[in-house]
């Protein structure tokens, strides 16, 4: 056995541990993973793992979205807030990492329980209706600005939602503000599926487009769109077509998908809202899908849901796409970003 499998087994059974003992206390998926948060900050995980993946090792790794360079084309999906998990995974070896959509304000989110681990054909899926909790710009930018995380040496990104075209460009603003935020480019959240208005803009092609021109009066930098598998490949297609019109604008084909909670849960299994984002391998033939529909427009793009081995991104990379986004892999197998650079590289694995 190799020290990456030992470690990935060791993982396995933290994991399962702790998922055990939490939901029998509490029933709340989202308490094992405040949990599993809490011992990456308390055993300091990130600087044991630091600079451990080294995909700058791996030259045949670096990709490029137009001029940001991404070491490994394997990222950290906008999905998650605690900075010491994001830099525990970027240290195994993510070339980049968006952070968790943010709104102007703080804001609680939905009621709990509103996050639970699902399996689809025996295999673990996560349910999110969290609702886009969070401190609000100005938690967030105080956050980064005490934490490692933004000197790791890897592009950043930041997931900005609002429910209003104003709220985007509040937070827009605020984030202009900070000279240390330059370099990080901006994702634009219009497919949150468990908001009251996490996908109108969906349907507001002008919107975006004002969005966009707001941004790019501000400053010349990376800006990605990120759009639903819940959308029609026509919409898509428009979606696209507005992006080509600026430079450097991108999209991000993949977000959580839409499903009814009571078709997913398991018996004993509490969830407060009806439906929320589910998200996991079962994702994947989607995401595949919205690739093949996007890649005529020849746009660098990011392809989330569902990636769970190195070929699925070798076929997502063969439609066109850059770079990959992974949420749920991260969670229930970190140590998968380091075998996948490896097998990407074609170098042995250690």
């Amino acid at each position: 056995m190799t020290w990456l499998e030992i470690q990935e087994t060791g993982y396995r059974w933290m994991r399962r541990g702790i998922g055990g003992i939490m939901n029998a206390l509490t029933g709340d998926y989202e308490s094992t993973v405040h949990s599993g948060q809490a011992l990456i900050t308390a055993f300091r995980i990130p600087r044991w793992y630091r600079g451990y993946g080294h995909p700058q090792s791996l030259p045949s790794l670096q990709t490029p979205v137009f001029d940001v360079v991404f070491p490994s084309p394997i990222t950290v999906a906008a999905f998650e807030s605690h900075l010491d998990s994001i830099a525990f995974w970027v240290g195994l070896g993510c070339g980049g990492c968006c952070l968790k959509t943010i709104k102007p304000q703080p804001a609680k989110g939905n009621p709990r329980p509103r996050l639970q681990q699902v399996w689809i054909q025996g295999v673990p899926h996560l349910l999110n209706a969290l609702g886009l909790p969070g401190p609000g710009v100005a938690g967030l930018i105080e956050s980064l600005k005490a934490h490692p995380l933004r000197h790791m040496g890897v592009p950043m990104g930041l997931s900005i939602g609002g429910d209003t075209v104003a709220d985007y460009h509040q937070v827009v603003d605020a984030i202009g503000d900070q000279s240390f935020l330059d370099s990080f480019y901006l994702e634009l959240n219009i497919s949150c599926p468990n908001t009251a208005t996490g996908c109108s803009l969906h349907d507001q092609v002008s919107d975006i487009e004002a969005i966009v021109r707001y941004i790019r009066r501000k400053r010349d930098r990376l800006i990605v769109i990120k759009v639903s598998p819940d959308a029609s490949d026509d919409r898509l297609r428009d979606i696209a077509s507005l992006a080509t019109q600026f430079d450097k604008v991108t999209l991000n084909a993949g977000n959580t998908q839409r499903r009814a909670v009571a078709d997913l849960l398991s018996n004993g299994q509490a969830f407060q809202l009806s439906h929320a984002g589910l998200s996991g391998p079962a994702l994947f033939e989607r995401t595949l899908a919205m690739a093949k529909c996007l890649q005529p427009f020849q746009l660098p793009l990011i392809a989330t849901g569902g990636i769970t081995t190195a070929d699925h991104i070798r076929a997502l990379r063969d439609t066109g796409v850059a770079i990959v986004g992974v949420a749920t892999q991260l969670v229930t197998n970190p140590f998968s970003v380091v075998r996948w650079n490896h097998e990407l590289a074609g170098s042995p694995k250690r």
